[in-house]
Order: structure tokens, then sequence, then C-alpha cells
């Protein structure tokens, strides 16, 4: 069951990543405890928390806001993610099993039937669910934690600027490619694999971050 602060935190980032907070509003305790019926204590723990996850900017003296990512931010963090992904991918291989394989596959399907639908924010979830279980398989917790801290920015960003023409067809087809190549064993074809599909994500996302009116706004507290 959910501590306090745990369910602050959860519910704090869901505001945050849906754009109910929007990136550089002010975040004050005050505030968040009666918006959210929670105390000063879990309230804190949770910006604390949120801060460490990249969600929440904080400054002695300035307060927290919501950080606005900029062009610059979304580059490191695929920047770190395929840092990541060359140490965890060739773990996977060594370790996924065939009922990990049989997990991916259903996953893939389920992925693949969300995007057909155009369902966006569907198929998102699924491939956060598809990419946690295939790095989970490299036994690795403290990489793959670096790599899950970043899903809610990922998710924040999609959820405010969506997808570029054919992207979810090209990651069907990325996850297809990868699958086949963790079957028949190839570290080095499942790590260019996982590598490529990461930087294509970001290209993705740069190129609809470029064009979003609100890409030029400045990394300060508002409101």
């Amino acid at each position: 069951m959910d501590t306090t602060e745990d369910a602050v935190t959860a519910q704090l980032r869901r505001l945050i990543v849906d754009g109910t907070l929007a990136p550089g509003q002010r975040l004050t305790v005050a505030a968040l405890s009666a918006r959210l019926g929670a105390g000063a204590t879990p309230v804190r723990a949770a910006l604390k928390l949120l801060e460490g996850e990249g969600l929440v900017e904080a400054e002695a003296n300035r307060g927290a806001w919501v950080r606005a990512l900029t062009p610059q931010d979304i580059r490191n963090i695929y920047r770190l993610r395929a840092a990541v992904l060359g140490v965890l991918m060739p773990d996977v291989v060594r370790h996924v099993t065939e009922a990990d394989l049989d997990a991916l596959d259903a996953l893939e399907a389920r992925f693949e039937a969300l995007a057909e639908a155009g369902d966006g924010a569907g198929a998102m979830a699924v491939n956060q669910d598809f990419h946690r279980t295939l790095l989970a398989a490299a036994r690795n917790r403290d990489a793959a934690a670096v790599m899950n801290r970043s899903w809610a920015l990922v998710e924040a960003l999609r959820l405010r600027l969506g997808f570029g023409p054919g992207r979810l067809a090209r990651s069907v087809e990325s996850h297809r490619a990868l699958l086949g190549a963790l079957r028949r064993r190839d570290a080095t074809g499942a790590t260019d694999l996982a590598i490529a599909s990461s930087d294509n994500a970001m290209a993705d996302l740069l190129a609809l971050a470029l064009a979003s009116p609100g890409s030029a706004r400045a990394r300060k507290p508002v409101g």
C-alpha cells in the first residue's frame, strides 16, 4: 500500500506529466498541500524526489517550479539513454529467457494494436512496459534505474508534443527487428538497434520541440 509520501509523489508527477502543471509554473508547498489535500512534509519530500527525476527545478531562495525542457535538455536526456543502452543491451542478450521473449512479444502485439488505432498515449504506456521488461533482463538494477528515471520526462514531452508523422509505425518496425536480434542472440545487432531507436525518438522529439511555439520558453518560474 502506498505511503502518504508515495501517493503525493504519484499525484504530483501525474499533474506535471499530463501538463496540468505547465512548464515553468511555480510550485509552492502551501498551494500543493491545499490542492492535493496533503501535509507540507510529504509535499516537500515529493518535490525533492521529482527534482531527482528531472521534472522539477529548485533553487535556494527562489523556490521550485516545473522544469521547462529545452532542445539541448532533450539531446542530453537521449545521449544519456543511448549510453546506458550500450551498457545494458549486451547483458540483456546474455540473460534474456524464452519467457522474457514471450512477454515482450505479447507487449509488442499490444503496442502494435494501439499504434494502428492511433492511440498515442496508450501506445506510449505499453512502450514503457516493453522497455522496462526488456531492460530488467540485463540484471543491472542501477543502470536500468537511470533509464526508468527519465521515462516521466519522455512521457511529459510526448503528451505535450505528440508524435511526428510515421513515428509509431517506425517504432513497430524497430521493436520487431530488436526482437528478432534477441531471439538470434545477436548482441551487437540488438545494441545497435536499441540505440538507433533511441536516437530516432530523440530526432522526432527535437523536430516537434523546435516547431512548438513554446520551444524558446526560458527556464524560470512563472505565475
